[in-house]
């Protein structure tokens, strides 16, 4: 009854730390879903680079709950709670029924919110997925790990990368037995999805933009990769490689623990390793959460302070940086995106399309406005693709949008967010549009002439 009352009391901490940081409400995590529902084709209509599941989804919850902060807000909270469950599960089936098996939680608590945790972005999505895979292998249902993790990468493929390390380590050390049952897990989820995605004509889009855009083309495009700064590789290096370092130490005194360490630990190098080369610390969600999980591999009333003290360290350090993040409004959600959608509704008819350049794309939810099909976010590594902007050039033809809302670009290296102008873009809007407003920050309205 004490460990329960234990969790409880944790998961309103985690939602007290949540409630009072500042929530990042990614326009695309209205966009995707919004024009979703609006007739608008995955792929084919809307420029996706990622798997089809976590779209699919949100969809679903908005048509229900409506496009709005609090759905998206509970909706992340539901996912980041689901996690802790799942991380308390997992440790008390490693630690047993004990106080301690109540620290991996504590733990997760304190960092995950700092480390960009505060939003719904692909990455997050998947953490509870990757973690039920982690708690069916500790079962030995080796099925349902192969079922769970392919469902995760149906969100987000980078977590195939997982999936190989795994495949790779059950055909090194002859675990003939559990191959084909993980095999046949993976493949449940890739014929729904590839069904779904025959049926709906799609497959060639789909290719394109999870396989090829990815591997071909991000790689080509200056400002694409971020790696960390200084400060953030030292944060890195504290936060995982103590904790590392003590489970390889404490490997030799638990030889029958040997196999899920081994199968947490690739699954942690797989969730690591596609955090870069485009940092971001939001893109260590699931390997935060898979690194707490290790160490409760190794947990015990001994080292428990000491395994916990880089943590307790860097999360001092990101309370730090976080200090200026606290009961501010939601990113992206404000009061200056909600008076711009005021003033394009003020400006349009519901029947109107318009089109959106550097502005964000929840500009479009807000409005309850559509652009031209197919759409393609102002992304380089999007419109700098061969024929991608001829593409959104040839909707412009079909469906004629009234107005251009046009983010005058900021002063900055021509690929960088917030200043890379799409050129044939630019010079077909100067060609039929013309200047009619200018919003506050440097916002123009350009009416078509025709």
């Amino acid at each position: 009854m004490k460990i329960i009352i234990g969790v409880i009391f944790l998961l309103v901490i985690h939602l007290f730390i949540l409630f009072n940081l500042q929530f990042t409400a990614w326009p695309e995590m209205f966009s995707y879903p919004y024009l979703l529902n609006n007739s608008f084709k995955l792929y084919q209509d809307i420029a996706l680079p990622y798997q089809p599941l976590l779209v699919l989804i949100l969809s679903v919850v908005y048509k229900i709950f409506g496009f709005n902060l609090l759905t998206l807000q509970l909706f992340t909270w539901t996912t980041i709670l689901i996690s802790d469950f799942l991380i308390f599960f997992i440790s008390r089936k490693i630690i047993g029924k004990k106080a301690l098996s109540l620290v991996p939680l504590s733990l997760y608590i304190f960092v995950q919110p700092l480390t960009s945790g505060n939003m719904l972005w692909f990455d997050l999505a998947t953490v509870p997925f990757i973690l039920l895979g982690i708690l069916s292998s500790l079962y030995r249902k080796t099925f349902w790990m192969g079922f769970f993790l392919s469902f995760a990468f149906f969100i987000k493929q980078q977590t195939g990368v997982a999936i190989i390390l795994l495949i790779v380590y059950f055909l090194v050390y002859r675990q003939f037995r559990q191959l084909p049952k993980f095999f046949f897990g993976l493949v449940v989820p890739v014929i729904l999805v590839l069904l779904f995605i025959i049926l709906s004509g799609l497959m060639g889009d789909y290719l394109f933009w999870t396989t090829i855009v990815p591997l071909f083309w991000y790689p080509k495009f200056p400002g694409y990769s971020n790696w960390p700064s200084t400060k953030e590789f030292i944060e890195i290096f504290i936060l995982f490689i103590p904790g590392l370092l003590a489970c390889f130490n404490g490997l030799n005194q638990w030889n029958k623990r040997g196999e899920i360490f081994k199968i947490i630990l690739l699954i942690f190098a797989g969730t690591f390793l596609v955090a870069f080369p485009r940092f971001d610390f939001f893109r260590f969600q699931p390997a935060v959460a898979v690194y707490i999980v290790l160490l409760s591999l190794i947990l015990n009333k001994k080292n428990a302070l000491i395994v916990s003290l880089p943590i307790l360290l860097v999360s001092v350090v990101l309370v730090k940086s976080n200090l200026g993040n606290i009961n501010l409004p939601a990113r992206f959600y404000g009061p200056q995106e909600i008076a711009l959608a005021k003033q394009i509704d003020e400006l349009t008819l519901p029947s109107n399309r318009i089109y959106l350049l550097g502005v964000p794309s929840i500009e479009y939810v807000l409005s309850n406005r559509l652009p031209p099909k197919p759409w393609v976010d102002n992304y380089v590594w999007y419109m700098e693709i061969d024929g991608m902007q001829d593409k959104v050039l040839a909707g412009f033809e079909r469906e004629k949008p009234k107005i251009i809302v046009w983010q005058i670009p900021q002063i900055g290296n021509w690929y960088s967010l917030g200043t890379y102008q799409p050129k044939r873009i630019v010079e077909y809007i100067r060609q039929h549009y013309e200047k009619t407003a200018q919003f506050e920050k440097g916002v123009q309205v350009w009416q078509r002439k025709d």
